[in-house]
Protein backbone atom coordinates (compact mmCIF):
# COMPACT_ATOMS: atom_id res chain seq x y z
CA UNK A 1 0.00 0.00 0.00
CA UNK A 2 1.52 3.36 -1.26
CA UNK A 3 0.83 6.17 1.01
CA UNK A 4 -2.37 7.87 0.78
CA UNK A 5 -3.44 11.78 0.57
CA UNK A 6 -6.19 10.54 3.13
CA UNK A 7 -6.52 11.64 6.37
CA UNK A 8 -7.33 8.39 8.68
CA UNK A 9 -8.36 7.96 12.32
CA UNK A 10 -6.87 5.33 14.74
CA UNK A 11 -8.33 4.22 17.74
CA UNK A 12 -5.50 4.20 20.56
CA UNK A 13 -5.56 1.98 23.30
CA UNK A 14 -2.51 3.27 24.84
CA UNK A 15 -1.15 -1.12 24.07
CA UNK A 16 1.36 -2.52 22.07
CA UNK A 17 -1.51 -3.35 18.88
CA UNK A 18 -2.46 0.69 18.88
CA UNK A 19 0.97 1.37 18.91
CA UNK A 20 2.44 0.02 16.19
CA UNK A 21 -0.48 0.59 14.20
CA UNK A 22 -0.18 4.33 14.81
CA UNK A 23 3.56 3.50 13.55
CA UNK A 24 1.72 1.97 10.26
CA UNK A 25 -0.72 4.82 9.93
CA UNK A 26 2.53 7.39 9.82
CA UNK A 27 3.87 5.78 7.19
CA UNK A 28 0.59 4.68 4.96
CA UNK A 29 -1.65 8.17 5.04
CA UNK A 30 -0.58 11.74 4.92
CA UNK A 31 -2.26 12.64 8.26
CA UNK A 32 -3.06 10.63 11.80
CA UNK A 33 -6.17 11.65 14.23
CA UNK A 34 -6.06 9.45 17.88
CA UNK A 35 -9.09 9.22 19.22
CA UNK A 36 -9.30 7.21 22.55
CA UNK A 37 -12.24 5.77 24.66
CA UNK A 38 -12.91 5.79 28.38
CA UNK A 39 -15.37 3.45 29.72
CA UNK A 40 -14.55 2.97 33.43
CA UNK A 41 -11.91 0.12 32.71
CA UNK A 42 -10.44 -1.23 35.11
CA UNK A 43 -6.93 -0.74 33.40
CA UNK A 44 -7.99 2.63 32.59
CA UNK A 45 -4.36 3.57 32.99
CA UNK A 46 -4.11 2.92 29.66
CA UNK A 47 -5.79 6.21 28.55
CA UNK A 48 -2.76 7.84 30.56
CA UNK A 49 -0.46 5.69 27.79
CA UNK A 50 -2.21 6.87 24.75
CA UNK A 51 -1.93 10.43 25.55
CA UNK A 52 1.54 9.36 26.37
CA UNK A 53 2.18 7.57 22.96
CA UNK A 54 0.04 10.39 20.56
CA UNK A 55 2.51 13.01 22.14
CA UNK A 56 5.20 11.31 21.32
CA UNK A 57 4.58 11.18 17.92
CA UNK A 58 2.64 14.99 17.92
CA UNK A 59 -0.47 13.50 16.66
CA UNK A 60 -3.99 15.02 17.81
CA UNK A 61 -5.78 12.70 20.33
CA UNK A 62 -8.90 13.28 21.10
CA UNK A 63 -10.85 11.17 24.19
CA UNK A 64 -14.73 10.24 24.48
CA UNK A 65 -15.46 9.19 27.84
CA UNK A 66 -18.72 7.02 27.71
CA UNK A 67 -19.05 6.40 31.45
CA UNK A 68 -21.27 3.61 32.72
CA UNK A 69 -22.59 2.64 29.72
CA UNK A 70 -20.10 -0.72 29.40
CA UNK A 71 -20.31 -1.36 32.86
CA UNK A 72 -24.10 -0.71 33.28
CA UNK A 73 -24.52 -3.36 30.02
CA UNK A 74 -22.16 -5.87 30.12
CA UNK A 75 -20.23 -8.28 32.34
CA UNK A 76 -16.55 -7.99 31.66
CA UNK A 77 -13.17 -8.66 33.78
CA UNK A 78 -12.05 -5.47 31.93
CA UNK A 79 -14.82 -3.64 33.72
CA UNK A 80 -15.00 -5.20 37.25
CA UNK A 81 -12.73 -7.02 39.12
CA UNK A 82 -12.82 -11.30 38.41
CA UNK A 83 -10.40 -13.56 37.16
CA UNK A 84 -9.11 -12.78 33.82
CA UNK A 85 -8.61 -16.52 32.97
CA UNK A 86 -12.23 -17.41 33.87
CA UNK A 87 -14.54 -18.32 31.84
CA UNK A 88 -17.00 -15.48 30.76
CA UNK A 89 -20.50 -15.61 32.84
CA UNK A 90 -22.84 -15.68 29.36
CA UNK A 91 -20.54 -17.58 27.48
CA UNK A 92 -17.90 -20.47 28.37
CA UNK A 93 -16.35 -20.66 24.85
CA UNK A 94 -15.13 -16.73 25.66
CA UNK A 95 -12.62 -15.64 28.10
CA UNK A 96 -14.04 -13.34 31.29
CA UNK A 97 -12.20 -10.45 30.02
CA UNK A 98 -14.46 -10.63 26.69
CA UNK A 99 -16.54 -7.18 26.99
CA UNK A 100 -20.03 -7.62 24.19
CA UNK A 101 -20.22 -5.75 20.65
CA UNK A 102 -16.93 -3.38 22.61
CA UNK A 103 -15.05 -2.70 19.60
CA UNK A 104 -18.64 -2.14 18.06
CA UNK A 105 -19.18 0.98 19.75
CA UNK A 106 -15.60 2.08 19.34
CA UNK A 107 -15.97 2.13 15.62
CA UNK A 108 -18.95 3.71 15.62
CA UNK A 109 -17.60 6.64 17.81
CA UNK A 110 -14.42 7.03 15.59
CA UNK A 111 -17.04 7.18 12.40
CA UNK A 112 -19.06 9.35 14.12
CA UNK A 113 -15.66 11.70 14.86
CA UNK A 114 -14.54 11.86 11.07
CA UNK A 115 -18.20 11.93 9.44
CA UNK A 116 -18.27 15.13 12.16
CA UNK A 117 -15.15 16.20 10.29
CA UNK A 118 -17.07 16.37 7.54
CA UNK A 119 -14.42 13.61 5.88
CA UNK A 120 -15.87 12.08 2.52
CA UNK A 121 -14.50 8.70 2.60
CA UNK A 122 -13.36 7.94 6.59
CA UNK A 123 -10.05 5.93 6.65
CA UNK A 124 -10.33 4.04 10.29
CA UNK A 125 -7.49 2.28 11.08
CA UNK A 126 -7.68 -0.37 14.52
CA UNK A 127 -5.38 -3.17 16.37
CA UNK A 128 -7.57 -5.99 15.94
CA UNK A 129 -5.65 -9.19 15.22
CA UNK A 130 -7.05 -12.92 14.40
CA UNK A 131 -4.03 -14.20 14.87
CA UNK A 132 -2.94 -13.69 18.31
CA UNK A 133 -6.70 -12.98 19.25
CA UNK A 134 -8.08 -13.66 22.81
CA UNK A 135 -11.11 -15.31 21.64
CA UNK A 136 -13.14 -12.07 20.85
CA UNK A 137 -15.55 -12.60 18.10
CA UNK A 138 -15.37 -8.46 17.25
CA UNK A 139 -11.96 -9.15 16.21
CA UNK A 140 -12.42 -11.76 13.41
CA UNK A 141 -11.84 -9.89 9.82
CA UNK A 142 -15.49 -11.30 8.88
CA UNK A 143 -16.59 -8.67 11.85
CA UNK A 144 -14.68 -6.13 10.96
CA UNK A 145 -15.57 -6.53 7.31
CA UNK A 146 -19.31 -6.65 8.23
CA UNK A 147 -18.49 -3.69 10.35
CA UNK A 148 -17.07 -1.62 7.62
CA UNK A 149 -20.11 -2.44 5.35
CA UNK A 150 -23.03 -1.28 7.94
CA UNK A 151 -20.99 1.88 8.98
CA UNK A 152 -21.08 2.88 5.38
CA UNK A 153 -24.40 2.39 4.85
CA UNK A 154 -25.65 3.96 8.41
CA UNK A 155 -23.17 6.98 7.22
CA UNK A 156 -24.14 6.99 3.57
CA UNK A 157 -20.71 7.50 2.65
CA UNK A 158 -17.37 4.93 1.96
CA UNK A 159 -15.81 3.54 5.47
CA UNK A 160 -12.88 1.62 5.20
CA UNK A 161 -11.46 0.04 8.30
CA UNK A 162 -7.38 -0.77 8.06
CA UNK A 163 -6.26 -3.79 10.26
CA UNK A 164 -2.56 -3.98 9.57
CA UNK A 165 -2.58 -6.81 12.32
CA UNK A 166 -4.61 -9.20 11.39
CA UNK A 167 -2.78 -11.70 10.53
CA UNK A 168 0.37 -10.83 12.59
CA UNK A 169 1.50 -12.44 15.70
CA UNK A 170 2.86 -10.63 18.65
CA UNK A 171 6.17 -11.33 17.45
CA UNK A 172 5.46 -9.96 14.23
CA UNK A 173 4.26 -6.54 15.80
CA UNK A 174 7.73 -6.52 17.81
CA UNK A 175 9.40 -7.04 14.43
CA UNK A 176 7.43 -4.10 12.83
CA UNK A 177 8.24 -1.77 15.72
CA UNK A 178 11.50 -2.84 15.43
CA UNK A 179 12.12 -2.06 11.44
CA UNK A 180 10.48 1.05 11.85
CA UNK A 181 12.92 1.85 14.90
CA UNK A 182 10.41 1.99 17.53
CA UNK A 183 11.37 -0.90 19.58
CA UNK A 184 12.77 0.67 22.58
CA UNK A 185 9.40 3.08 22.68
CA UNK A 186 6.91 0.12 22.24
CA UNK A 187 8.34 -1.52 25.04
CA UNK A 188 8.47 1.53 27.35
CA UNK A 189 5.73 3.84 26.65
CA UNK A 190 2.46 1.59 25.99
CA UNK A 191 0.62 -0.75 28.57
CA UNK A 192 -1.51 -3.95 27.46
CA UNK A 193 -1.66 -5.30 30.76
CA UNK A 194 -5.03 -6.20 32.06
CA UNK A 195 -4.70 -5.19 35.41
CA UNK A 196 -2.89 -2.04 34.89
CA UNK A 197 0.83 -2.94 35.99
CA UNK A 198 3.27 -0.60 35.07
CA UNK A 199 6.16 -2.83 35.90
CA UNK A 200 9.06 -2.55 33.38
CA UNK A 201 10.00 -5.87 31.81
CA UNK A 202 11.96 -6.54 28.48
CA UNK A 203 8.87 -7.16 26.74
CA UNK A 204 7.52 -4.10 28.33
CA UNK A 205 5.26 -3.14 31.17
CA UNK A 206 2.84 -5.39 33.22
CA UNK A 207 1.84 -7.80 35.60
CA UNK A 208 3.33 -10.71 33.51
CA UNK A 209 0.45 -12.91 34.35
CA UNK A 210 -2.99 -11.64 32.76
CA UNK A 211 -3.55 -13.09 29.51
CA UNK A 212 -2.24 -10.21 27.51
CA UNK A 213 0.89 -9.92 29.31
CA UNK A 214 1.57 -13.59 28.89
CA UNK A 215 1.23 -13.29 25.14
CA UNK A 216 2.76 -9.91 25.02
CA UNK A 217 6.00 -11.96 26.75
CA UNK A 218 5.79 -14.71 24.23
CA UNK A 219 5.55 -12.90 21.70
CA UNK A 220 8.81 -10.82 22.71
CA UNK A 221 10.79 -13.87 23.39
CA UNK A 222 9.92 -15.36 20.21
CA UNK A 223 10.91 -12.44 18.57
CA UNK A 224 14.20 -12.11 20.36
CA UNK A 225 14.54 -16.22 18.96
CA UNK A 226 13.81 -15.18 15.47
CA UNK A 227 16.28 -12.27 15.34
CA UNK A 228 19.15 -14.75 16.90
CA UNK A 229 18.83 -16.43 14.12
CA UNK A 230 19.50 -13.88 11.89
CA UNK A 231 22.05 -11.13 10.92
CA UNK A 232 20.09 -8.65 11.00
CA UNK A 233 20.47 -6.10 13.98
CA UNK A 234 18.46 -3.52 15.44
Amino acid sequence: MSKSNHKAYLLLSGGQDSFVCLVWALQHFAEIEAISIAYNQRHARELDYAARIAAHFGVPHTVYNIGDFLVATADSTLLDHGNHNAQHQQAANLPASFVPNRNGLFLTIISNHAFRRNEPHIQIVTGTCETDFSGYPDCRDSYIKAKEVELSLGLDRPVSIHTPLMWKSKAETFEMAAEAGKLQELIEITLSCYNGDETLHEWGRGCSECPACVLRAKGFYSFNKDLKNTSISY
